[in-house]
């Protein structure tokens, strides 16, 4: 008897684990890419099964993704477009008895563990690399295996496509087996075949073809880059084997983000309009050949929304911080604006786009948007203006909600930038370290922290150091600060956007006419004659408002050449001090309440370039496709500038694999219209060069931002390749969507601070065991953004953080005498 129940026991055991168990979704959401995330209750001895219904009534028939579970709870994805929740299912199963999904004799652990060349969800059995895989689990997996058609008369819609032949064994069986066949060993899919040792399925009982990447298409969640499917010579399909291919591919390219679909040819239409109520009513996104080769009508360049006054600018314009600007062209300055609408595509790279990102405001290309009835109708009034990846949304908005939008975004009270006026001396960047930032400015430490990163000599640039001392103590002696407060004092100026642009070109006038103290001439001359005999200098900008994390202030300022023949170098750095009083600078630092006489500005001098052969920016991320383990980068042929370009340069675009693996490890997205078709700005041996110098660029200073882990952090750099042929880079600073996720410690006085991030709530609990009676919030350039008075009496306090945009904070906790109890980073989400 007890043999028997003992028998019982094991065999509802094993059942129960063959089918897992249910567990409940217990928060739905969509991402910006239109792809679900189910968070789900977990520990790390399970794992889990991601099981949809194509209807809301019919049976759960696919499992879509497989998840490793962590403590307390996880969020469960899949490649594709959302489902409504009710069409979603769960399943758990423990790690340590894991069941064998696919039926093909492995279980799932085991090949999870050795994806991409066996595969959890599919039951093809492992074959020779060199031939194929079972998974593609990243862009250079793809990139691996993907050939370039130039001459394909079997499939002319694959001619200049990159592209992966597949091949789908029995599609609409209970063991399907998917595989991913090296294009370049392969010519055809029946190479593949005889050399694996499959035998040759029949249509019916196979679905073969390519998957195609198109960079230069918009895809179903709205952004650049789709890949599509597409059978053999065009020919079409039954929508069930569509269906199934679709979501076969999706569940084995896990690093797809929403942009899969099925690419109909003229010799699949007929099949389409045959199930077209089918495919209508599915999430199976269709591709036609038009789409490809079609013009792009809108391209969402920063996702925001903003409110102001819609205006069409020429390039001699200037608008305010509360105009939505509609350019023919784009400017090469900006200040800031409530949004921006340009009528042709811009690199993401550009100044005026690290500003709209920087700035929080929407930024979109949108072809001929004065042929659009609502936006023509809409110029010169008041509008809400809001960029999605996939749509904009133009309407007529109030004066009040103008306002409103604008009053809840500036500061309340008056913002301190860190000033450090302890560094008196200019330095040589050998001797100027990575935390003497408010003293130099961030330009200025992060060009000198480079140059110990062992890099080649010539590689970052050599020269010195001002120190923001030298400007305050520069305005201080021709009384400048006394006429800045006459300036901002007068009612014309302030309520006026010309007058106030003639008095601040007036004051930058007299900066640069003024006189120096002898103390400050003698000593940046003996800086200048540091130099080699007729070297031109380059005097740039390093303020205590820019390059910061969240804040680049790209473009805002000026940076001068000194040529030998031009006297005193005084002449550019007073250049350069003018213009932290340009309209741009001095219109950022009103809108967000910047203390004006705290504002200052350092310098770094180095050897000026001259006469480069190309110029680029680069990211140590991909933010543009958002592939994974690559960098982006823009380049261009000479001084034509990616973060000021010319009116309809193109520059060069590539993604770059961090992480070589073969001899083409990089993509070109598009080359730059000022070479021969197919030829590259940034030849092979600078792309080498970059992958190292970026790659260790990103690991050491995401060390120094104590950004370890941390997935929003990137460094942005500035290269060029000199007329000598030698690749400089020539700055560095956190990218501008960096926010850091860590909650590192901050200083405190005889007290800890517990920090309890809740992305669900408006309000941010604290612990503390002191006496505070006031919270000050500031951002990362020192601005105070709020003031609570708070509680402590249970040792706990809520503060309202709802008003705050999404950022790095410190929180001071200030005690009746002003004296910090503690201090503290946490991230607004």
């Amino acid at each position: 008897m007890k043999s028997l129940l003992l028998s019982f026991f094991i065999i509802i055991f094993l059942l129960s684990s063959s089918y897992g168990q249910e567990v409940p979704i217990l928060n739905y959401s969509i991402d910006v890419n239109g792809q679900v995330e189910l968070e789900v209750a977990s520990d790390a001895n399970h794992y889990y099964l991601l099981k949809v219904r194509h209807s809301p009534t019919g049976p759960f028939v696919e499992i879509t993704s497989m998840t490793l579970g962590i403590p307390g709870t996880t969020i469960i994805k899949e490649s594709t477009e959302s489902y409504p929740q009710e069409q979603y299912q769960v399943l758990e199963y423990p790690i340590n008895t894991p069941i064998d999904f696919d039926g093909d004799g492995l279980d799932d652990i085991t090949e999870f563990n050795n994806i991409p060349t066996q595969a959890p969800l599919h039951a093809a059995e492992p074959v020779d690399p060199i031939d194929g895989t079972l998974v593609i689990n990243n862009f250079t997996k793809f990139k691996e295996l993907s050939v370039e058609g130039v001459d394909i008369p079997w499939g002319p819609f694959l001619n200049g496509k990159e592209f992966v032949k597949f091949i789908i064994l029995k599609p609409l069986s209970d063991n399907p087996k998917l595989y991913f066949i090296n294009s370049e060993t392969h010519e055809r899919h029946i190479h593949f075949i005889n050399t694996v040792g499959i035998d040759w399925p029949s249509n019916t009982d196979s679905a073969r073809g390519e998957i195609i990447f198109h960079p230069t298409v918009v895809s179903n969640n709205g952004t650049l880059g789709v890949y599509s499917f597409v059978y053999s010579e065009g020919i079409g399909k039954p929508f069930e084997t569509v269906q199934k291919t679709n979501e076969m591919i999706a569940a084995n390219m896990p690093y797809l983000k929403n942009n899969l679909s099925y690419f109909v040819t003229a010799n699949a239409l007929d099949d389409y309009e045959d199930d077209k109520p089918l495919f209508d009513n599915s999430r199976v996104p269709i591709l036609f050949e038009e789409d490809i080769y079609a013009d792009i009508e809108f391209l969402a360049i920063n996702i925001a929304e903003g409110y102001g006054l819609l205006r069409v600018m020429d390039l001699e314009e200037t608008p305010g911080s509360r105009d939505i600007v509609l350019y023919e062209q784009l400017p090469n300055n900006l200040p800031r604006t409530g949004g921006i609408i340009t009528s042709f595509i811009q690199t993401p790279l550009s100044h005026v786009n690290l500003r709209a990102i920087q700035d929080n405001v929407p930024n979109a290309f949108i072809r001929d948007p004065l042929d659009v009835e609502v936006i023509n109708n809409l110029v010169g009034r008041y509008i809400y203006y809001k960029v999605d990846q996939a749509a904009y949304t133009i309407r007529e908005a109030s004066q009040e909600e103008v306002n409103n939008w604008h009053d809840n975004l500036r500061p309340t009270t008056a913002q301190i930038p860190p000033l450090n006026l302890d560094y008196t001396a200019i330095l040589p960047l050998s001797e100027i370290e990575f935390d003497m930032s408010d003293g130099f400015g961030a330009k200025c430490t992060n060009i000198a922290t480079l140059r110990t990163f062992g890099f080649p000599e010539g590689t970052i640039p050599n020269g010195f150091g001002v120190p923001f001392y030298f400007y305050q103590e520069f305005m201080k002696f021709n009384g400048f600060f006394d006429q800045v407060e006459t300036i901002i004092a007068n009612p014309d100026f302030q309520s006026n956007i010309d007058i106030r642009m003639a008095m601040l070109k007036d004051f930058r006038r007299d900066i640069k006419d003024a006189p120096m103290p002898q103390w400050m001439l003698d000593e940046l001359k003996s800086m200048h004659e540091s130099f080699p005999v007729n070297t031109s200098v380059r005097v740039r900008s390093s303020s205590n408002n820019e390059d910061l994390p969240g804040f680049s202030g790209a473009g805002l300022y000026t940076s001068k050449t000194q040529h030998p023949d031009e006297g005193h170098i005084s002449k550019s750095v007073k250049q350069v001090y003018a213009s932290l009083w340009n309209f741009r600078a001095y219109d950022e630092r009103d809108y967000y309440r910047v203390n004006h006489y705290i504002a200052s500005m350092g310098l770094v001098c180095h050897p000026n370039y001259q006469e480069e052969r190309a110029n680029g920016v680069g990211v140590s991320t991909d933010p543009i496709y958002q592939t994974d383990d690559t960098f982006y980068l823009n380049t261009q042929v000479g001084e034509d500038l990616i973060t000021n370009p010319e009116n309809m340069s193109v520059p060069e675009e590539i993604l770059l694999n961090r992480f070589s693996t073969s001899e083409d490890d990089y993509t070109v997205i598009r080359n730059s219209n000022q070479v021969e078709d197919g030829e590259l700005v940034m030849d092979e041996i600078y792309l080498d060069q970059i992958r190292d110098y970026l790659s260790t660029i990103h690991d050491e200073f995401e060390i120094l931002y104590d950004a370890l882990g941390n997935d929003t952090f990137a460094m942005d750099i500035e290269y060029k390749i000199t007329s000598e042929g030698q690749l400089i880079i020539k700055q560095a600073r956190p990218w501008a969507s960096f926010t850091s996720g860590q909650v590192p410690e901050g200083e405190t006085a005889g007290t800890e601070l517990i920090y309890f991030p809740n992305p669900a709530s408006d309000f941010l609990t604290l612990q503390c065991d002191c006496n505070v009676i006031v919270v000050t919030i500031a951002n990362t350039q020192g601005q105070i953004v709020s003031k609570q008075a708070t509680d402590f009496t249970n040792f706990s306090s809520q503060i309202e953080i709802n008003k705050l945009a999404v950022g790095l904070y410190i929180i001071y906790g200030m005690d009746a005498n002003d004296e910090i109890q503690f201090s503290k980073k946490f991230i607004k989400k």
